[in-house]
């Protein structure tokens, strides 16, 4: 039999005995860092990003980023960065908001005990934070995972990154293009973290969901420190939360796995006794799931769609093409000595996307490459190189003759004087671009 005592002002609510007990001093310390701190640093709203109409929570990251800037300038002053975050999770100014907010759990910690140093225990508050951490695993896991389970976060490597050499790629892209390389185990990552989250979403299963997110957001957190992926803020973060769930439940796994005792959980448990908390409750979960998986889906399926829907205009078959010879305002540039901007080779990817061996700094620069995005013209038989697709300057400019499957000729447009250039297509395909497998294998190394 469970025996409940009310806690706080309200009777709506209920926990079992053994929670309501007093609490030592260092787990009410603990609990009120923990709790300030990603109150600040993450707020209990972030949750309610994906319900329309909220967008007023950005007034809060606003001046959130402010004060950390304020913080910056007058305690931390760590260097701002100099180039957009693109993705990168770790840039100088998400470290000032670390600072500023362990800084300011210190101080809150430290006021909050000496105004409520006679309270024995925070039950109530410490269910609404679990349930809060609870809940933005599962929104974090859900997102995650469903975008890998489409294939879209790490996409199969491209042929101008087969053209690159290994040696030239950072640690991140490397690792991102080997998940990538496998749709089948990035597939199966993404359906890990699919599952745990579903497991989180019921008390009974629980527990086991925040033992398998723990090894999943583990194991992204040591890829993210081991291949100085710039994530390792938001990945530490999510094992943080999963541990602070655990620790809790690891008392009830000890007397079950080695006592042989099964106890409720402290964590995941129903503190609901009206009828009308109970509905409340349930329909709020199942709003906030069908919100979840309903964004994620149609973004997911939208790219999917997008990705697939991507039809080739450029008539030059899609490859590597090696420059045999490059002619500028009328002078052959000689091979065996070429100058910083010289075109080695030049990739035609299977969509209008392709990169230059090259140094020049008109293309986007990425590991020796200039990228490229082309625009062909039937008309004129022209194709014109752009920085990017929505850009409508034009790089250059050639005239292209297709004398076979293996030779183009680039003539300078419309002054054909320019530049001349004779490309030969390699035939040799990458080994590595056939996604080979073997069940027996004897030379597979």
């Amino acid at each position: 039999m469970r025996f409940y005592v009310s806690y706080g002002q309200t009777n709506r609510m209920k926990f079992p005995a053994t929670l309501t007990s007093p609490w030592a001093w260092w787990q009410r310390i603990v609990f009120r860092f923990f709790f300030l701190f990603y109150c600040i640093f993450l707020g209990p709203w972030s949750i309610l990003s994906v319900v329309p109409g909220t967008d007023f929570i950005r007034y809060y990251y606003t001046a959130f980023r402010a004060t950390a800037l304020f913080f910056n300038t007058h305690l931390f002053h760590i260097p701002a960065a100099t180039l957009p975050p693109n993705g990168n999770g770790d840039y100088p100014e998400q470290w000032m908001e670390v600072c500023m907010s362990v800084t300011l759990a210190i101080a809150g910690t430290l006021i909050w005990s000496l105004l409520d140093r006679k309270r024995k225990n925070y039950t109530v508050l410490n269910y609404w934070f679990c349930l809060w951490v609870r809940y933005f695993i599962i929104m974090t896991g859900f997102i995650y995972g469903i975008i890998k389970l489409f294939c879209l976060q790490m996409p199969f490597p491209s042929i101008s990154q087969f053209a690159t050499p290994l040696g030239d790629y950072l640690p991140m892209r490397f690792s991102w293009m080997f998940v990538g390389y496998s749709t089948t185990y990035q597939f199966f990552s993404g359906g890990i973290e699919v599952v745990a989250a579903v497991l989180l979403l019921f008390r009974k299963t629980a527990t086991l969901g925040v033992l398998i997110a723990t090894g999943v957001f583990f194991n992204v957190m040591m890829l993210n420190l081991s291949y100085d992926i710039p994530v390792k803020i938001n990945s530490m973060s999510m094992v943080v939360l999963c541990l602070y769930l655990l620790v809790q439940e690891m008392p009830r796994l000890y007397r079950f796995f080695v006592q042989l005792q099964a106890t409720p959980s402290p964590v995941f448990l129903w503190p609901y006794e009206s009828k009308r908390g109970r509905i409340i409750a349930i329909a709020a979960k199942w709003i906030f799931v069908a919100l979840v998986l309903y964004s994620q889906l149609e973004y997911s399926i939208t790219a999917a769609a997008r990705r697939s829907a991507v039809t080739r205009t450029i008539p030059v078959p899609s490859g590597i093409y090696d420059v045999v010879k490059q002619t500028t305002l009328g002078d052959t540039i000689d091979i065996s000595k070429p100058d910083s901007l010289y075109w080695q080779n030049i990739v035609f990817e299977k969509t209008d996307d392709g990169s230059i061996k090259t140094t020049d700094k008109r293309f986007r620069q990425r590991y020796g490459r200039g990228y490229f995005n082309a625009k062909f013209d039937s008309a004129t038989q022209v194709i014109s190189l752009r920085r990017s697709f929505s850009d409508s300057t034009f790089l250059a400019q050639f005239n292209y003759h297709i004398k076979d499957s293996i030779w183009v000729e680039l003539t300078s447009y419309p002054n054909k004087d320019s530049m001349y250039l004779l490309l030969r297509r390699r035939t040799a395909p990458f080994p590595l671009s056939e996604r080979p497998f073997h069940w027996v294998s004897e030379t597979n190394r």
